[in-house]
């Protein structure tokens, strides 16, 4: 218990006095005598008795009056629990959730409106010289800064629903950061949320420990669990996209509800035309895949999205994306001895446009694929091209020859960090895995290498790693490789060990060749992404080559009249995009730089799907999780105002009205006896 006048308690030196009264009565008695008293024995002794409890519960009375009397202008506090305050300054930061989850409406009507009314209640508690941080989902940068409570108050009234979704851990980190930097002696944290269970993921606890000095108050609401079915993700399964391509559209479609559903449209529109249509049967709480497949018609960017029907909750209900339909991959072979099979595989392929020359192209930037084929000489020049050309995202596949004179290849292998071809094997050596998980052979194999038909080489090269990067594709039995990959910067490099002719190797007769050669060409063009996620923060490659000039580029909504300034970077030799926030609706955007003949650049953009499983923690759920963190408290009442409540937990609760009223009590009580005694004389009279 805390006083905040403790010199008053000098007045209890005052119970002296109705002590000193009841030991000492000051009466002065008068001697009546009587003939006979025997028959007034028993009264006598009977009256003394009532007469001494009269006096002891008078002397009680008077005590506890004055002591309560004392006790009030003392007034006594009860302490919080669990919260040390400190002199000095104080530091809030509020969190409130504006996620698509507190659309929802309760009881007591929309949970944002709800949310917003407890972060008033919660200033309401403190100083108006505090600081204040009101933080949301946004996490934009003008919410990094301190408040007046006025200020606070005003972008309270301002909050709306956002589409960006946040993990609880991450909240709490970003609300540590602010408040250590903010120097307060007592800094309060609060999360004012529907605690849906896929935003408290398994870092919550450990963010909420971290930092000791922050005092975190959860202030749940009750969220309102509804029945919801939404596309999760969706996979363009193709290696490349190019006219007369096919492109499958793998959706997976997610029932959150207590109920199966049976034969659910599911369809895939591109370019505003309904192009597939497939029918689902999803288990309740359970997922299902849609395979939309459709065809390339045209080259150039391709709009589409994959949508379902389904209510209340319709911002889960598309899935958006946008690929770039290229013309053919351009594929140069350069060979110091032509190779039928290379020729044969590529010359007659729709998608590829293959040529086959004696030494290299003077102009590399049109190029997406280079065989370097048993070729025997390479300019320095040449090798300098091929280093650069590689490294901004070109594909070079180099095939040695087998009479041992590769010095000017090893040139280049050693810019590029690859392993250098060092001594010629000619021997029979059978390979003993191909590395199926390879991105190269992405979608080829199901399950391992086991039972698959082994290459033999009857003559290869063994590789000197020293300062090299390489990933083994296909080994060799005595561990060479025989194709390892290494990553040149934007590019790739892809190393055989052996020539490809019947000569040295049955590979260029085997079914595993044609996938091999095959995925190296249709790989080697970089595909954009085909969606965004609204919030993500992280850069966003772009094809094309952005460069700051008098007219910036321009971010354009396809789907409405939006438009924004965005922040292009170059990063490496590559122009991004950085997003900070600023878009908060879903669909089709692109980019456009009108002063340059740089074509635009489609991107699409989806809500996050953390708001979709409407599934939320219970106030027994989040007492167990933080129940052993001495720094962490929740609000167990949501019906009474929480600025009482903070007050009772931070102020203590003050205790000097009881002892007022305990006090008058007492007199009353006093009164009361004397009272009673008054008319038991009275009556004995008569």
């Amino acid at each position: 218990m805390i006083f905040a006048n403790p010199l008053f308690l000098w007045g209890l030196l005052a119970l002296a006095i109705p002590i000193a009264v009841h030991l000492f009565q000051f009466r002065r008695y008068k001697k009546v005598y009587f003939s006979n008293v025997e028959r007034l024995n028993a009264l006598q002794a009977e009256s003394r008795r009532r007469s001494t409890l009269r006096r002891w519960m008078v002397l009680a009375m008077r005590c506890l009056a004055i002591i309560f009397l004392v006790l009030a202008f003392a007034q006594p506090t009860l302490p919080g629990k669990g919260l040390t305050l400190h002199s000095g300054s104080t530091a809030v930061s509020v969190y409130v959730d504006n996620s698509f989850s507190m659309e929802n409406s309760g009881s007591d009507g929309s949970q944002l409106e709800i949310a917003k009314q407890k972060a008033r209640e919660i200033v309401a508690a403190y100083r108006p010289g505090d600081r204040y941080q009101l933080m949301t989902n946004t996490m934009r940068g003008e919410e990094f800064r301190w408040l007046s409570r006025e200020e606070f108050l005003d972008a309270v009234d301002e909050l709306a629903i956002s589409p960006a979704s946040h993990k609880l851990g991450e909240v709490v980190r970003r609300q540590s950061d602010f408040l250590k930097q903010s120097g307060a002696s007592n800094r309060h944290a609060y999360l004012v949320s529907d605690f849906q269970r896929s935003c408290v993921d398994d870092g919550t606890v450990g963010a909420l420990a971290a930092d000791t000095l922050v005092y975190f108050t959860m202030v749940p609401l009750e969220g309102v669990s509804t029945d919801n079915i939404y596309i999760d993700t969706l996979r363009l399964d193709a290696p490349a996209y190019f006219v007369g391509g096919s492109v499958t559209a793998e959706a997976t479609v997610v029932n959150g509800g207590s109920s199966d559903v049976e034969k659910l449209p599911v369809k895939l529109i591109v370019n505003g035309r309904e192009r597939a249509l497939a029918t689902l049967d999803v288990p309740a709480g359970g997922s299902a895949k849609a395979a939309l497949h459709f065809t390339i018609d045209s080259a150039g960017w391709m709009d589409g999205h994959v949508e379902l029907t389904d209510y209340p909750i319709t911002f889960d209900d598309h899935y958006h994306f946008s690929l770039l339909a290229g013309e053919r991959i351009n594929m140069l072979e350069v060979d110091g001895a032509p190779n039928g099979y290379l020729s044969k595989l590529f010359s007659i392929d729709s998608a590829i446009s293959y040529q086959q020359q004696s030494s290299l192209a003077v102009n590399l930037s049109p190029l997406n694929v280079i065989v370097l084929n048993d070729l025997r000489d390479l300019p320095s020049g040449q090798a300098q091209a091929l280093d650069s050309w590689v490294k901004q995202g070109g594909t070079l596949v180099v095939v040695p020859p087998a009479d041992s004179k590769v010095e000017h290849l090893n040139v280049l292998l050693a810019q590029l960090q690859a392993p250098r071809l060092d001594r010629w094997v000619k021997r029979p050596v059978k390979a003993s895995s191909v590395d199926c998980q390879s991105s190269l052979y992405r979608g080829v194999f199901n399950g391992t290498s086991d039972e698959m038909e082994m290459p033999t080489v009857q003559g290869h090269y063994t590789l000197s790693d020293q300062g090299a990067v390489r990933q083994n594709i296909i080994t060799l039995a005595d561990g060479t490789s025989l194709l390892s990959a290494t990553p040149c910067g934007e590019g790739r490099l892809y190393l055989f060990t052996t020539p490809l002719t019947e000569e040295w190797t049955t590979l260029v007769s085997q079914a595993l060749f044609v996938p091999t050669l095959y995925n190296m060409a249709l790989y080697s063009r970089q595909q954009p992404a085909a969606s965004h996620t609204l919030g993500d923060r992280n850069p966003i490659f772009l094809q094309g080559s952005y460069e700051p000039t008098s007219s910036p580029s321009e971010l354009v909504s396809r789907n409405s009249g939006f438009s924004m300034i965005p922040d292009l970077r170059r990063l490496g030799s590559r122009s991004a995009l950085m997003l900070h926030g600023e878009l908060t609706a879903d669909g089709h955007y692109q980019l456009i730089q009108r002063s340059s003949t740089i074509p635009s650049e489609h991107l699409a953009f989806n809500y996050p799907r953390l708001e979709s499983r409407l599934d939320f923690l219970s106030r027994g759920e989040i007492e167990e999780l933080v129940e052993d963190l001495p720094n962490v408290s929740m609000v167990r009442n949501a019906a009474k105002p929480l600025d009482q409540e903070i007050r009772a937990r931070e102020n203590g609760t003050p205790l000097w009205r009881w002892c007022l009223i305990l006090a008058l009590l007492a007199l009353l009580g006093e009164t009361v006896f004397l009272k009673a005694h008054k008319t038991h004389k009275t009556n004995k009279t008569h």
